[in-house]
């Protein structure tokens, strides 16, 4: 009798946590699982930001998927996913330059979300995303590379270009990039060119652009003022209630309220928000599109087992489902649902309804500071920020990755971040 094989689409934390809770049913011979992803490693994308200001190597936030899931039993594919035919019950995907087909018995859809620049012109061609590995590199790069560039630079107004540098966004992934981006700049000027004269540290200009009247709005309005504050005290100017209408290649446009402006700038740090990532679906009928009828607000509809339109074996979760907010804590509840209830399908059980409960939630504001609300208790200033690198060490599969990131925040301590050149 053939074993049921579920194909589980991404390798985020939410496809991830639902292979981590499907392992032993693989090594008991209950059923075949199969994950597809676009690179061979599970990505901890709540510490990119650490990546992108030299606080972090990029392999620290990186675990290969084949040690996360080795002697489990667990196949592990890498490639693109092209379409889902639902009537067929078959992935089609490329890999590396190659077409396969992988029929599954359960889908489980988990491709996560991608940067979403809102049609502003310029944006997507000229901004700096920060949702891969590679993306944080590429900011590290870039940032160094605005340094270097300065130096040998006689105009003043290309120089004040170079030394600009805007943020995006003020929910957490922006507030805790602007601070640390923050520390990263003003720290490579006073360790490495203050003493030859090259720079004043007031040339550096940092510049936080948020489209509401608050930062970090999820949190409570003390919590808000006090991330505001701390953000404002290390220099950063900070824009609200701020509208992007267009980026080039040196200049951000921008409006408040009725007020235009424009800010010179050779570097903008897109943190804005998020969507899903759309997959292609061909319906029982054969026709193209079907995942149109599957989705609202570009995000698969999903019913309270969350199974995508009542399939009995297609379900969805984190970023790519529902209407529950796009963290990672999410996804990691929905995966133990999703994974009971692919089992309770097979054996013909009482599937599981998700109900989402929230853990609470943390933003670090630079070193030595947090803010957070922990089963509905506010903490900030020294002890929220060891609670929040605590807390993210702790999600780590390996212990490798977890003494390796202690010993990398250990040195940050006492030494000046790493400015080494990556690509």
């Amino acid at each position: 009798m053939l074993k049921p094989h579920v194909v589980i689409l991404g390798a985020g934390f939410g496809g991830t946590y639902v292979a981590k809770k499907l392992a032993k049913h693989v090594k008991a011979g209950l059923i075949d699982v199969t994950i597809v992803n676009k690179t061979n490693y599970f990505l901890f994308t709540p510490l990119l930001h650490e990546v992108a200001t030299g606080s972090l190597s990029p392999t620290s936030v990186a675990e290969p998927l084949r040690e996360v899931f080795a002697g489990t039993g667990i196949a592990l594919c890498q490639g693109i996913v092209k379409s889902v035919d639902l009537g067929e019950h078959r992935v089609h995907m490329s890999s590396i330059g190659s077409q396969h087909t992988l029929p599954y018995d359960y889908l489980v859809i988990a491709t996560g979300a991608e940067t979403n620049y809102y049609g502003i012109p310029g944006a997507e061609k000229y901004c700096l995303p920060l949702k891969s590995l590679s993306d944080a590199v590429n900011i590290r790069t870039h940032i160094i590379d605005c340094f270097e560039e300065s130096v040998m630079c006689d105009d003043p107004i290309e120089r004040a270009q170079l030394l600009s540098f805007v943020v995006v966004g003020g929910g957490p992934t922006g507030v805790e990039t602007v601070a640390e981006l923050t520390e990263f700049v003003h720290g490579i000027v006073d360790r490495y060119y203050f003493d030859s004269n090259l720079f004043d540290r007031n040339e550096v200009k940092i510049t936080l652009i948020h489209a509401g009247a608050e930062l970090v709005q999820q949190f409570s309005p003390v919590l808000r003022k006090s991330v505001l504050d701390h953000i404002k005290a290390k220099g950063v100017d900070v824009r609200l209630d701020a509208r992007v209408i267009n980026v080039t290649s040196h200049t951000l446009s921008l409006t408040t309220g009725s007020v235009a402006d424009t800010i010179p700038t050779s570097t903008v740090i897109w943190a804005a928000g998020v969507k899903s990532i759309t997959l292609d679906f061909i319906g029982s009928d054969g026709l193209a599109n079907a995942g149109s009828t599957m989705s609202t607000n570009g995000r698969l509809d999903t019913d309270s087992f969350l199974r995508v339109n009542n399939d009995e074996r297609v379900f969805a979760l984190g970023d790519t489902a529902g209407v529950q907010p796009m963290l990672a804590q999410v996804a990691v509840q929905q995966a133990d649902i999703v994974s009971d209830n692919i089992m309770a399908s097979i054996n013909q059980k009482t599937l599981k309804t998700f109900s989402y409960k929230s853990h609470g939630s943390l933003v670090s504001v630079g070193k030595w500071f947090a803010v957070g609300e922990v089963f509905n208790r506010i903490i900030k200033g020294r002890f929220a920020w060891w609670i929040w690198r605590t807390t993210y060490l702790s999600k780590f599969a390996s212990l490798k990755k977890r003494l390796r990131i202690m010993f990398e925040w250990t040195l940050q301590l006492f030494f000046p971040r790493d400015i080494t050149k990556l690509n």
